[in-house]
């Protein structure tokens, strides 16, 4: 799946574990060795084997197009349960039209 820009986009991601037993989660988007957007575990729908992550159409407006974005998890119990996923290549594609749609 592909992020393109000005529109919404939406990620599911399995954790190993419930999500819900985690004090912290975050998902971090980059691009080009720079952090666009953060979203933290209040910010996602947990499901029982993973979250949902929902970026809305001014959010999918901060990345570069063409390029590609980088997405990854990272979770927090303590300080030896931290578990992170690799970095997913996301491809960022441009729109004809960048109005926001309300």
């Amino acid at each position: 799946m592909a992020i393109i820009r000005c529109c919404s986009y939406e990620v599911g991601i399995k954790t190993p574990v419930d999500p819900s037993t985690y004090d912290k989660i975050l998902v971090t988007f980059s691009q080009k060795d720079r952090q666009i957007l953060v979203k933290q575990k209040t910010d996602l729908t947990l499901l029982e084997d993973g979250v949902k992550v929902k970026l809305t159409q001014e959010e999918t407006a901060l990345f570069t197009a063409p390029g590609d974005a980088l997405m990854q998890l990272r979770a927090y119990t303590s300080q030896y349960n931290a578990p992170g996923s690799r970095m997913w290549a996301i491809p960022v594609y441009p729109t004809n039209n960048e109005e926001i749609l309300t």
